[in-house]
């Protein structure tokens, strides 16, 4: 389990920091609210641009740490309808 759990932790932040790294920085770094501190809802939903992106959470998790994470699949839809935009970890 150990090596899951690091495979999914190095991906996570080589996506955080692939999104984070842009010209305007990182305030504009990505419209998808992290969710972070927030208590791991069962949904999250914001609206961005034509659409909205809407989160699912999927699981949660207790790390290492003893700090409990969500695990949240994420969503786009507008008028051409839903579309998967991957997976995202979050602590609660």
């Amino acid at each position: 389990m150990a090596p899951r759990r690091a495979a999914r932790a190095l991906t996570i932040t080589a996506l955080a920091g692939a999104l984070a790294l842009t010209l305007a920085g990182p305030a504009a770094a990505s419209p998808v609210a992290n969710l972070s501190g927030l208590g791991c809802p069962a949904t999250y939903s914001n609206n961005y641009g034509d659409g909205q992106f809407q989160q699912f959470r999927t699981s949660t998790y207790v790390a290492g740490n003893g700090f409990r994470h969500g695990v949240y699949d994420i969503y786009f839809i507008n008028w051409s309808g839903r579309r998967y935009q991957g997976s995202a970890d979050y602590m609660c």
